[in-house]
């Protein structure tokens, strides 16, 4: 059975449910007395259309002496549970992902754990919590370069939930009267072996990371660090500040001991280069009068690549393509899903997303338009969205995706030259 068969029954199972419990409804005392439990999440269903760029390098090195489709057209369903239980001084919490999709090329099934975290709270300001968790670090809205300890976002759709990894962590947090409000203290430790948190990095090592946090008058700072683990020592800080109710800005700065890049020459030859660096970032986010909200973010990643490395490598590719060296090929392909075709492999971006409620009167509907723009080679993403919340429990949304750039360009190297998806939510 296809997965849109899958999502069309499960859309009829959800409504009917809906139905049958408005027709029974009946007012009962207890139903308003507070609980200590909380069940929801949403089912989510996509379809969209991929068209391909059929020369980019990222379909020359997927379909390796094939001739990539012209386009593909995607189902995607998605159940996402999540829950808490809380009993004095005892709380736990869960969020399951379960994921579907079908396309002309393959069909997958999918389910993660997203978090199971137990918490206990022994006295006022002390937490304690272990488990898996989504640890989030960083003020940043598309970029995090201090988010150590927590898998990266995806900037074109930086809200939605991501995995955890298995830690303990404790939050000791202090009031105070003075020019410092806050201060926080958060101690994570994070245990990596063949079987718990293997994706982390070297095995057999534990990892201990650290956030300070305090407000300083009207300023949130973090103070974040990572010992020498399964990765190498980092840290960093980050900072907010409410210039007034409408005007936010905010930063991030992380120091990396030792990065790893691995470069490829025209005609196809790797070598890599192992360094310090900087990743940093500068943004603010401003709502205007009419309710329209402006993000802006400066990136730098002072390890990311230059547009001739950039350059260097689609080179390479487009050559070994022309010569039919399958054998470079695949080592093109290993080399560059870890580089050069991960998201955002470069130095310098700059993110712009405008979002507006209800314009023109139009009720129930925000409009969006995101921009990710590559400073160093002119190649951008634009992401005109517009989304529709007039049904109780129902989200729908129209989103497209369209690349732009000159050839051996980051955007214009990627799979899809264009994406249209419709997606429809109903949280439960």
């Amino acid at each position: 059975m296809k997965v849109s068969q899958h999502v069309f029954m499960l859309m009829l199972f959800l409504l009917s449910g809906y139905s049958i419990a408005a027709e029974e409804f009946s007012f009962d005392v207890s139903s308003y007395q507070k609980k200590n439990y909380r069940l929801g999440g949403y089912f989510d269903y996509s379809l969209n259309y991929q068209k391909l760029n059929q020369d980019a390098a990222a379909n020359v090195l997927f379909f390796i002496n094939q001739t990539p489709p012209d386009s593909l057209t995607q189902h995607t369903g998605i159940i996402e549970l999540n829950g808490d239980y809380k009993q004095d001084k005892w709380q736990a919490r869960f969020n399951f992902h379960a994921e579907a999709y079908d396309n002309e090329l393959v069909s997958e099934q999918q389910g993660v754990l997203y978090e199971a975290v137990a918490t206990y709270q022994p006295a006022t300001g002390i937490t304690l919590e272990t488990g898996k968790k989504a640890i989030k670090w960083g003020k940043g809205y598309a970029w995090n370069p201090v988010g150590f300890v927590e898998r990266p976002k995806d900037p074109n759709d930086p809200y939605i939930s991501r995995e955890g990894y298995v830690v303990a962590t404790a939050d000791i947090i202090k009031s105070f009267t003075g020019d410092i409000k806050t201060l926080a203290f958060t101690p994570v430790f994070l245990p990596v072996t063949d079987k718990i948190n293997e994706d982390f990095g070297q095995v057999e090592s534990n990892n201990i990371a650290a956030k300070l946090y305090l407000l300083y008058k009207d300023t949130d700072i973090d103070i974040v660090f990572l010992n020498q683990g399964s990765r190498s020592l980092r840290y960093g800080f980050d900072f907010a500040k409410n210039i007034n109710t409408k005007f936010e800005v905010h930063g991030e700065w992380a120091y990396f001991d030792k990065v790893t890049t691995q470069f490829v020459s025209d005609s196809g030859i790797i070598s890599s280069e192992t360094d310090s660096t900087t990743r940093w970032l500068l943004g603010l986010r401003y709502l205007t009068d009419n309710d329209t909200t402006i993000i802006a973010e400066y990136y730098r990643n002072n390890s990311g690549y230059s547009t001739s490395e950039m350059k260097s490598f689609f080179t390479a590719v487009d050559s070994a393509s022309a010569s039919n060296n399958t054998a470079l090929l695949t080592t093109l392909a290993t080399v560059g899903s870890k580089t050069f075709l991960t998201r955002n492999p470069g130095k310098e971006y700059l993110y712009l997303r405008l979002s507006t409620k209800e314009p023109f009167d139009w009720v129930y509907f925000v409009p969006a338009m995101t921009v990710i723009y590559n400073l160093g080679d002119n190649s951008y993403s634009l992401l005109p969205e517009i989304m529709y919340t007039g049904l109780e429990n129902l989200e729908l949304r129209f989103k497209a995706t369209l690349l732009y750039g000159d050839n051996n360009s980051e955007f214009i190297e990627k799979r899809n030259e264009q994406k249209y998806e419709f997606r429809l939510r109903y949280f439960f």
